[in-house]
């Protein structure tokens, strides 16, 4: 069945829209909790959720019920929130990043750009001053005063693919999963970059830093990892082909990673496990993120219709 909100026409499909949105504050609703959520972010003993129509939710309980914040500067699909103690990052369409300095509370917007017609995918931070937002068509925004001020950089003179993920690994280089095959790594906190061609042509939708490797996920299930810093990646074996969203880490050496079709595959040790049980709950049949729980007991799980909590335990 084809559905109207899938997961990956959201964030494949839509780049590609020629509309341009105004700004407008994000509505209360009351059914918020239950529409499509993309990203969330533990914020001391709280949790944070972003997606639609600028949505920011918050849970004092692991995610079993959840608030709406009001206020919040635009009304545009979020696809991607970040933390660090109380400071809060969200990017999404429209160029959109927007700021938070009291645990998600109240918000600023930061950048803001409609006409460029494209979707911001993901942001990292090293630290409360230094931080990356990517997106589409190779875009690429860096700030070191904790977002007052962005500038456009060029990752690259003639690759202008999507960039869907980012993050930085042990091993101190920051990690880019693109489109068409390609990757980016920096060596230096992002002063400069080099393209990673990858063994699988597709695109990789997220990026995840283990204990002593890096692994790359995403269309049609591939998930890639890579044991020296990036200098060769080797497939790992998937018999679930269902594109790969989202993850998150287990503990330093095992992740769970998630995606269309209620895809719920656990990595360990070079290996894929896919978990037990229904394969989609009460969240519509396509999971966007994955938060562990409880020392690895549970899961929240992001998606069409919001939020749902499953058992992670002896996966």
């Amino acid at each position: 069945m084809i559905k109207s909100r899938l997961i990956y026409f959201t964030w494949i499909f839509l780049l590609m829209s020629g509309a341009v949105s105004s700004q407008e504050v994000s509505k209360v609703m009351p059914l918020a909790d239950d529409v499509l959520l993309l990203s969330v972010t533990k914020i001391g003993d709280e949790l944070l959720a972003v997606g639609e129509h600028g949505h920011v939710l918050k849970s004092a309980d692991q995610g079993q019920t959840w608030r709406q914040i009001d206020n919040v500067p635009v009304n545009i699909l979020l696809t991607k929130v970040v933390s660090i103690k109380q400071m809060v990052w969200a990017v999404g369409h429209d160029a959109t990043i927007i700021h938070s300095g009291d645990g998600g509370e109240t918000w600023e917007l930061q950048f803001y750009d409609p006409d460029r017609q494209m979707p911001l995918l993901s942001v990292y931070f090293i630290d409360p001053q230094n931080g990356f937002a990517i997106g589409a068509y190779g875009t690429i925004l860096i700030t070191d005063d904790g977002g007052q001020n962005w500038q456009d950089e060029l990752i690259h003179d003639e690759l202008d693919y999507h960039l869907n993920d980012i993050t930085m690994a042990n091993d101190g280089n920051l990690y880019i999963a693109g489109e068409a095959g390609y990757g980016f790594i920096s060596h230096d906190q992002g002063q400069s970059w080099e393209a990673i061609e990858l063994p699988y042509p597709g695109s990789m939708f997220g990026v995840l830093a283990l204990a002593d490797e890096v692994i790359m996920f995403g269309l049609r299930g591939h998930v890639l990892s890579s044991r020296d810093q990036g200098q060769s990646w080797q497939n790992i074996s998937n018999n679930n082909l269902s594109s790969l969203f989202g993850g998150d880490q287990i503990d330093s050496e095992s992740a769970i990673l998630v995606g269309a079709n209620g895809a719920r595959v656990v990595y360990q040790a070079g290996r894929l496990s896919t978990l037990s049980g229904s394969s989609a709950l009460e969240i519509g049949d396509d999971y966007g993120d994955v938060l562990v729980l409880d020392n690895g007991a549970k899961m929240l799980l992001l998606g069409e219709e919001g939020s749902d909590i499953q058992t992670l335990a002896n996966h």
